[in-house]
Parts: structure tokens; C-alpha cells; sequence
């Protein structure tokens, strides 16, 4: 990867912002559950994985849709920028920002969306800082994919991390992606489901010219697959008690960015990142203090 560039990790995504509502557990049918914490965050994983890759110590940038110059707006530009990631958005006063409300229990997460704006918001935003970075991580969930599909044909030379999130790829994503270097594919799976990861990866591996691909099983950790076989890692044990889901694939990116950026090798990236993963878990849904003067959208 080129090591004379500005930047370490440019990330591509909608930028939201997100409220966490945590419970004990989902309620039935036309029932109830007690909201034991809410914390303001961000969305999607893009933001989020170039916060916590800052806060690695990454030189971090985000390419991202505009918010509005509402509270949550303010406080999700204040989070990129009290974490010193590089960005070009500017509030738009006319504009209500994107939000994300996520209701989350140990184990799962649901989210409840109205992104619109977000998504095209996306469709031409400039993408000039893809070349000042000597990795790129692109979100490519299917909502977003012509933004993504646009995103991975301007990269040019740099090397790509993708973040399916869990979708399946579009054909044209596809084609893009196997059109430049990229030095891993990522994807998620419910942990119920951890017994499907190989086969999961395979396919993508057969689908993607990539040499890695990874899926990522929450408290299970991560099974990636390339040329040389299959490589599993656990999830360490948690020190304190997991708080939310949210974010846990964001963080595991940023940790695996910080490890191959790092020239780790692939079972200690996969390592460094279900380690990123499990803190993120076991802290705030914040992704940074959220300091007292801070407006907190509710």
C-alpha cells in the first residue's frame, strides 16, 4: 500500500445520526420494554469505522452525504471533528438531518430508518480524498450500491476494504469491485446463523476478486477465507458487560484497517479487530464522550 499519502483510511457512506435505545430483551407483539440507556451515535458504519480508526490512531477522512444544521447534525459533525477526521461536509440550515433510531438488547439490534435524504445525498458528492488514502473502506449495503458502484470506480490505484453489511452484492457492484485492488470483502451474519460463515465466504470469494473475505459472527468473532484456507477467530472474552450491538462491524473494520495498515498478518488483524469490536460493545454507544455542553438529540 503507498506509504508517501496524507491519509491512512478514507471511508465511503451515508452519515446519520443514530439513537441507541437500549432494553433487556424485545418485547412481544403489542407489547412493551423498559429503556434501560439511550446514547446519540452515528450511522451508517462508515462514520463510525472512521472515528474509532482516528481514535486508533489512523489519519482518518470520511466522503459522506451533508446533514442538516439541526442538533443532531451539529453533533455528528462534532464528532468527526473532535476526533479529527477529515471531511468536507458543511450543515445544510434547510435541511432536517438523517436519523437512525436503533433499538438494541445484548445480543441484536433494529433499526428503524428515515434516510432518504442520506442516500442521495450520496450520489455526487466529490470523491477526490479516495486518492489521498493509502486504504479506502467502502459501505455497500444495497440501498446505497450506484453510490458505492461510483465510489469503487474513482479509487483508483487505492486499495479497497468493502463492507457488505450484510446484503448481497449488486452485479454491477461486482463488476466494479473486480476492476481494481481489493484486499478484502466484509460481511455479517447473525450469530444463530455461525455455522453458515464458511460457506457464506466461499461464495463471495467466488463472486469477488479479492484475496479475503471475511464474515464477522458477533460474540462468535470472525471466519475469513482466502487462497491458503480458512482462518477462524474467536471473540475475546469481554471485561465488562456487552451495553449494545451497534457499531460492532464498524469497529472490527477500523481494528482490521488499523492491523493490515500496520502490516499485521491476516489471523492478527482479524484478532485486532474482533478485540476493536468487543470494547466497542462493552462502552457507550458514543462514539466519543459525549461532553456536557453537548446538545444530545432525543
Amino acid at each position: 500500500m503507498t506509504a508517501d499519502r496524507p491519509l491512512d483510511l478514507v471511508c465511503f457512506s451515508y452519515l446519520a445520526a443514530a439513537n441507541v435505545l437500549t432494553v433487556d430483551a424485545y418485547p412481544r407483539a403489542n407489547g412493551g420494554a423498559v429503556v434501560t440507556e439511550i446514547a446519540a451515535s452515528l450511522a451508517g458504519d462508515g462514520p463510525l469505522t472512521a472515528v474509532t480508526a482516528a481514535n486508533l490512531g489512523l489519519r482518518t477522512a470520511i466522503i459522506s452525504n451533508t446533514v442538516g444544521g439541526d442538533p443532531s447534525g451539529t453533533l455528528a459533525l462534532a464528532w468527526l471533528d473532535e476526533a479529527r477526521v477529515t471531511h468536507q461536509l458543511r450543515p445544510a440550515f434547510d435541511k432536517i438531518s438523517p436519523q437512525l433510531t436503533i433499538i438494541s438488547d445484548t445480543r441484536t439490534r433494529t433499526w428503524f430508518a428515515a434516510l432518504h435524504d442520506a442516500y442521495t445525498g450520496l450520489a455526487h458528492v466529490p470523491l477526490d480524498l479516495l486518492g489521498q488514502a493509502r486504504l479506502a473502506y467502502i459501505d455497500c449495503y444495497t440501498v446505497i450500491a450506484g453510490a458505492a458502484e461510483r465510489a469503487i470506480r474513482n479509487a483508483g490505484t487505492t486499495p479497497l476494504l468493502l463492507n457488505l453489511g450484510g446484503d448481497t452484492p449488486t452485479p454491477n457492484l461486482i463488476d466494479a469491485a473486480n476492476e481494481r485492488t481489493v484486499l478484502a470483502v466484509q460481511t455479517s451474519i447473525d450469530e444463530d446463523s455461525v455455522d453458515t460463515a464458511v460457506d457464506v465466504a466461499a461464495t463471495l470469494r467466488r463472486r469477488f476478486t479479492t484475496p479475503t473475505v471475511i464474515v464477522t459472527v458477533g460474540r462468535h468473532g470472525a471466519v475469513a477465507v482466502t487462497d491458503d484456507g480458512i482462518v477462524r477467530v474467536p471473540a475475546p472474552t469481554p471485561r465488562a458487560q456487552i451495553r449494545h450491538t451497534h457499531g460492532a462491524g464498524a469497529a472490527f473494520s477500523a481494528g482490521y484497517a488499523h492491523a493490515i495498515l500496520s502490516s499485521a498478518d491476516l489471523p492478527e488483524a482479524l484478532a485486532a479487530g474482533c478485540a476493536a469490536g468487543t470494547r466497542h460493545c462493552t462502552s457507550p454507544a458514543a462514539p466519543i464522550p459525549v461532553r456536557p455542553s453537548a446538545a444530545v438529540p432525543v
